[in-house]
């Protein structure tokens, strides 16, 4: 995760307009768009004008090399974006393998961010997976996975390849946060090899 994504996504978030965010943190829009779009390096203390202005924290941790829930929705959408629901399938798979390696404050960490909505059913798939695993060792689930409910009547399997298979989850196996937002995806298909 960088910062400069991480306070991108929290202005998006938030709703705040690139505009807002300038005007109230003092830093011109110009440069504020740069540091967005990885263009400039803000200094600490542009960061912090900036994380007040849209009302975030930064929590230092280390990831061990773990990607956060935000930073495998960035893949997964970038991965949809080239045509490549295989590499977008991985991604998810690597969350799922994330968190599960993860202490629990870990998994809160890596998860507390609230990913930038992709507008497809990945929103619900990503949800799902972090109350799972979050559950798992009894750690509280952020707001933004409990407010992205999906629709248990509407289900939903990711394609896990370049070509979409005629192969079909069984609800039985599918994880309960998983299966109430109506993401098809086996537990077993979510376990490390």
């Amino acid at each position: 995760m960088s910062i400069t994504s991480a306070l991108r996504r929290a202005r998006e978030n938030a709703g705040i307009s690139l505009r807002e965010a300038a005007t109230t943190s003092g830093v011109g829009a110009g440069n504020l768009s740069a540091i967005e779009r990885g263009l400039r390096d803000p200094t600490t203390a542009t960061t912090s004008k900036i994380a007040d202005a849209i009302g975030i924290r930064f929590i230092p941790m280390r990831p061990q090399g773990r990607s956060s829930a935000a930073d495998a929705v960035e893949t997964i959408v970038d991965a949809e974006a080239a045509g490549d629901p295989a590499a977008a399938y991985r991604a998810l798979l690597q969350l799922a393998d994330d968190l599960a390696a993860a202490s629990a404050v870990d998994r809160l960490l890596l998860t507390v961010e609230e990913p930038t909505r992709t507008g497809s059913r990945w929103d619900d798939a990503v949800a799902g997976l972090a109350e799972w695993r979050l559950g798992e060792s009894k750690t509280p689930v952020p707001e933004w996975v409990t407010a992205r409910r999906g629709d248990a009547a509407e289900t939903w399997e990711p394609q896990r390849s370049a070509f979409a298979l005629g192969l079909r989850s069984d609800p039985d196996r599918v994880p309960e946060p998983l299966r109430r937002r109506g993401v098809l995806i086996e537990e077993a298909e979510l376990a490390s090899v």
